[in-house]
């Protein structure tokens, strides 16, 4: 008898079988998230981490605004444009009237002055000559309580932070708004170095003191900005390098708090400019400064 079942297949042998895949290896939790960690370092490349304005909600400020989600966008042409616009509307207001950074608040200016017009009878000898050694005294007690206002006021500034937060990020930013914002940012840098030179220059002539030779006055600012921004920011991260005063001489001498930041501006003051010889320096120049 023929059987009708159809021949069985010759079998294949497991060296015939094409080779399966091989599966990776299971990895652990923490060396998933240690791959990722480096994959986006690599993917964020020499830019760092950005700040942008993605905590801003689009949708709750249209409805803030009340027209139509393309009505607001249309009218700057594009989500990207309005974001340009934004960035660059928030420097806008220290480019009105001369106006300066907020790092230097208007507290500290009144703090500076009230102190040498407390003092005008410091910064003359008996004879009524210019005392360099006593304005030194007066510009050593300004910054002393100045710059502890000063330091403050900057913490607690909003459009402080906007505009370091913009200067750190404006080159992550794409071509077509990077240049606008920047070029704002260099406008008002421009016109806080030139108010607060102009300022510098107006106290120093009333305590009978100059920038030292090769020093301007621009320089004198821009590095007492940075200290000043420097350690702002490292008090907003909670440095333990403020939790105490130094101790320093006050106007008579005797034994005061020193701030950090007042101990470090006063040292740059001192680095930089000189005071003016008694055989070389004018007249007092009190009127102008004092009686603002």
């Amino acid at each position: 008898m023929v059987s009708s079942a159809s021949p069985r297949a010759p079998r294949t042998s497991t060296t015939d079988r094409p080779a399966r895949a091989e599966r990776p290896p299971r990895m652990s939790r923490e060396e998933l998230r240690t791959r990722v960690l480096a994959a986006a370092h690599d993917m964020l490349g020499g830019d760092g981490l950005t700040v942008g304005l993605h905590h801003l909600n689009m949708e709750e400020l249209i409805r803030r605004v009340g027209v139509p989600r393309s009505s607001a966008f249309a009218a700057f042409g594009g989500k990207e444009q309005l974001m340009a616009d934004l960035m660059v509307d928030t420097l806008r207001p220290r480019l009105v009237d001369g106006g300066a950074l907020s790092i230097v608040s208007d507290g500290s200016v009144e703090e500076v002055r009230r102190i040498l017009i407390d003092n005008a009878h410091r910064l003359t000898d008996a004879a009524g000559r210019p005392d360099p050694a006593g304005g030194t005294v007066v510009l050593r007690e300004a910054v002393r309580v100045a710059l502890v206002r000063n330091f403050h006021d900057t913490m607690a500034s909003p459009e402080w932070k906007s505009y370091m937060a913009l200067s750190v990020s404006v080159n992550s930013l794409p071509e077509e708004r990077r240049q606008v914002v920047r070029e704002t940012l260099q406008q008002t840098d421009t016109v806080f170095l030139e108010r607060m030179a102009r300022f510098y220059e107006q106290i120093f002539a009333v305590v009978h003191r100059r920038p030292r030779p090769g020093v301007t006055y621009r320089q004198l600012v821009t590095a007492g900005a940075s200290v000043v921004e420097g350690l702002v920011s490292r008090a907003l991260i909670g440095s333990e390098s403020f939790s105490d005063d130094r101790r320093g001489p006050g106007l008579d001498g005797e034994d005061v708090p020193w701030s950090l930041v007042a101990t470090a501006f006063w040292a740059l003051v001192e680095g930089l400019s000189e005071e003016i010889p008694v055989s070389r320096a004018g007249a007092p120049e009190h009127e102008g400064v004092l009686s603002r």
